[in-house]
């Protein structure tokens, strides 16, 4: 479901241990889980460079990195 976009291409999920978002670089929509933290989702929804920000500075990282440690 989290693993294709609406577009067809992949989404890659990025989490920070609390908040799960999955983006697709393709046509740059995203989905998550803001784990009840309602001020995160309105940042990101209403600001949605911020998620591609937050990935930049490694506060969300890739989820397959993040069980693997």
């Amino acid at each position: 479901m989290k693993e294709e976009c609406i577009c067809g291409m992949k989404r890659y999920g990025y989490t920070d241990g609390f908040h799960e978002v999955f983006l697709c670089y393709n046509c740059g929509s995203f989905i998550g889980s803001v784990g009840g933290d309602q001020l995160f989702g309105m940042l990101i929804k209403s600001n949605p460079e911020v998620v591609l920000k937050l990935i930049q500075a490694k506060m969300l990282i890739p989820i397959r990195d993040f069980y693997a440690e």
